[in-house]
């Protein structure tokens, strides 16, 4: 049954709070004029009218929240997925204060995770967005007795303050000066004897230990125990645990089997000197048994988990979700067939001499303690890097892929400046749906491979922004419209950003413009040596927009998955990342400006690493371009860029005609061929 405090506030939607405040009360002291049920040993239960029970943790709440008034606080009218809860921000907050302090503790720690350190959450583990209001990625919530705060990335600052805004929750620009990171701010607000609870199979076991040793300074503690869940549960409001139809890829989208890349995990366990690893990345497993599902937005991923020894290999994921004839398949490769939940006990069943390869990062706290209780050794999952780098079957399939997506943007933009030119009335909604339909059209498409950002003038200086509800802006005949998206085929996963002129622009649009494509292009023509990494890289892309001392605050790009992940590693190009850069990884190049309140712009290819050959200087590494779109040249100040950047843009387009033009009709041919003509001074 509805717990009485969720009751509470239904009713609270429609009545005075005094009244409520009234009901309650009669429910609550009503119960000791009915008749006694019998109740399970070590179980309270207090029973509540109409004759529904009510556990002691639920009451304990009722008379917290009846003290302190939680009622009447304003609906900061924040909205997750199109839907508005029953519950403010606020009352959220509240309710974790008070099961904190009902389990004794002082305070509650959500992250952006799930047990699988996923970057997109099934709806069932994305937590954080519905208790805070905030819609980005990779943040986390910190509710203490008096106060809380949640940390985003630079990506999301703009975007956090304003979807913050009303709430209690304080908002934290991690890495900003002056900006306690997490661990710090746990030291600060927990004292000797105080407890932190997380849930142990929500955070990677790398965060887990950080905090433990921060708040062990202080004489604090951190316990593993979810008390998040029975809040959220309670409302009706959390959606089910993804349990989609599996299908494997073939040989011939992926270039291997099963079998091939569990020998090739095998191989690298040797290197590392251990004998097994769990295997808990949703993109790792599929990679590892070329196994595929719907259980992710956007991600066609699987949830499971996969166990590698020397000698065998099992699959862990609930009954019933493959078919015969793909179990069948996996048979052959050695794979055997577990529950999802039998994985701790599973390694808990292995031999005391087993050696785990363990990578903290990516596993959970949980999983973690039941991986240490046998002999361990540290490293990175070597998964990671295996898939990082694209075989040549999976790079013949993304380029077709890359080739069938730009025939869909260039459709797109077609219909978007005819709709313009027309006088239609667009929002940034109805941007979605005609790229939608459009990529709809391909063979082989599936779905987004993110939610499209379609943000018209100063809405992308939000660099993540996402149109939904009443949040739809009419794109208006000035400015710039940047549409940032990509597409899941049978071929290939894209990721591509224009930045589109709608109409007249400001000599700062100009500019702001110019500098990003210079940076861009510099990126996609860098040549370098085979030791750089992608710190080392994100520099060349830089160096356009630091000339003017401006910054974007987050990576220039990242590693795609193959019909997995938009977002994979272990590449990428940010100032932290301390990977090598090999032929046959994919990058993504987009340099942005993004000015608030202002205007937002970007320009995004993906890459394909590439060689070029050795000299007395070393071996030589470049760039070559996978997307297959063009880019607007109309905002261009072409006397800023130099020669050999007119030279990469003209080239670019001669070869997005070359590769687009066949699969288009003549009038297709006649617009691309305009929109590709070379630019010169």
């Amino acid at each position: 049954s509805i717990p009485l405090y969720i009751e509470l506030l239904c009713r609270g939607r429609a009545c005075p709070a005094r009244s409520i405040a009234a009901n309650a009360r009669q429910s609550i002291v009503g119960a000791a004029y009915m008749p006694p049920r019998p109740a399970p040993a070590k179980r309270r239960i207090f029973v509540c009218a109409p004759g529904r029970k009510l556990h002691l943790f639920y009451y304990l709440l009722s008379i917290y929240y009846l003290q302190h008034s939680w009622y009447d606080i304003p609906n900061p009218n924040i909205y997750h997925k199109k839907e508005r809860s029953i519950l403010t921000t606020n009352e959220k907050i509240a309710a974790l204060r008070a099961a904190a302090k009902a389990a004794g503790a002082d305070g509650v720690l959500i992250m952006t995770s799930d047990p699988h350190c996923s970057e997109y959450l099934p709806g069932y583990y994305n937590a954080l967005p519905w208790f805070s209001g905030f819609i980005g990625e990779n943040s986390t919530l910190v509710v203490t007795q008096d106060r809380s705060a949640l940390w985003c990335d630079g990506r999301f600052y703009v975007q956090a303050d304003k979807q913050l805004a009303g709430s209690e929750i304080e908002c934290m620009h991690a890495g900003s000066a002056g900006v306690p990171t997490v661990a710090e701010y746990l030291g600060s607000h927990f004292a000797d004897g105080q407890t932190l609870l997380l849930d142990g199979s929500c955070v990677p076991a790398t965060i887990a230990k950080e905090y433990i040793d921060a708040l062990a300074k202080k004489g604090a503690a951190l316990k593993s125990q979810d008390v998040a869940s029975p809040i959220w549960d309670a409302t009706g409001e959390r959606p089910a645990l993804p349990d989609t139809p599996c299908e494997l890829l073939t040989p011939a989208q992926t270039g291997a089997t099963a079998a091939d890349r569990i020998a090739m995990v095998r191989a690298e366990l040797q290197k590392a000197g251990a004998t097994a690893l769990a295997v808990t990345g949703l993109d790792c497993v599929g990679w590892l048994l070329n196994l595929r599902a719907r259980d992710l937005p956007c991600t066609p991923l699987a949830v499971a988990y996969a166990l590698v020894t020397m000698d065998a290999c099992t699959l862990f994921i609930a009954p019933g979700r493959l078919s015969d004839a793909d179990a069948a398949t996996l048979a052959e490769s050695g794979v055997t067939l577990r529950g999802y939940e039998e994985i701790i006990d599973a390694v808990h069943a292995l031999p005391a001499d087993e050696v785990f390869l363990v990578d903290e990062k990516a596993t959970n706290y949980a999983l973690y303690e039941a991986l240490t209780a046998h002999k361990t050794v540290a490293g990175a999952d070597p998964i990671f890097a295996l898939k990082g780098i694209k075989n040549e079957t999976e790079l013949k399939n993304l380029r077709e892929c890359h080739i069938r997506d730009g025939v869909a943007v260039v459709r797109f933009q077609m219909d978007l400046e005819k709709a313009l030119a027309e006088g239609k009335q667009l929002t940034e909604i109805d941007i979605d749906t005609i790229l939608q339909k459009r990529r709809a059209e391909m063979p082989g498409y599936f779905e987004d491979s993110f939610s499209t950002i379609a943000a018209y003038g100063a809405n992308a200086a939000m660099m993540h922004y996402h149109a939904e509800g009443d949040v739809n802006s009419v794109i208006e005949p000035r400015g710039f419209l940047l549409v940032d998206n990509g597409g899941q085929y049978d071929c290939g996963t894209t990721d591509i950003t224009r930045t589109y002129p709608v109409g007249p622009l400001t000599d700062n649009e100009r500019r702001y413009y110019t500098w990003v494509l210079q940076s861009h292009i510099d990126m996609a023509r860098a040549v370098f040596l085979d030791y750089c990494t992608g710190f080392a890289l994100d520099t060349f892309a830089r160096g356009p927009v630091w000339a003017h001392k401006v910054n974007y605050r987050c990576g220039t790009g990242h590693g795609v998955g193959f019909i997995s992940g938009v977002h994979e590693g272990p590449q990428s190009l940010r100032p932290n990342n301390p990977v090598i850069f090999k032929p046959g990884m994919t990058i993504t190049d987009e340099p942005g400006i993004y000015e608030t309140d202002e205007v937002g712009i970007r320009i995004e290819n993906e890459l394909e690493c590439i060689d070029l050959g050795e000299n007395q200087y070393g071996h030589w590494l470049g760039f070559a371009p996978l997307t297959l779109v063009p880019i607007s040249t109309e905002p261009v100040l072409v006397d800023e860029l130099s020669r050999d950047q007119i030279n990469w843009l003209n080239d670019y387009h001669a070869h997005v005609y070359e590769m687009l033009s066949p699969r288009l009709n003549e009038d297709e041919k006649v617009w691309l061929k305009e929109k590709c003509a070379a630019i010169g001074r």
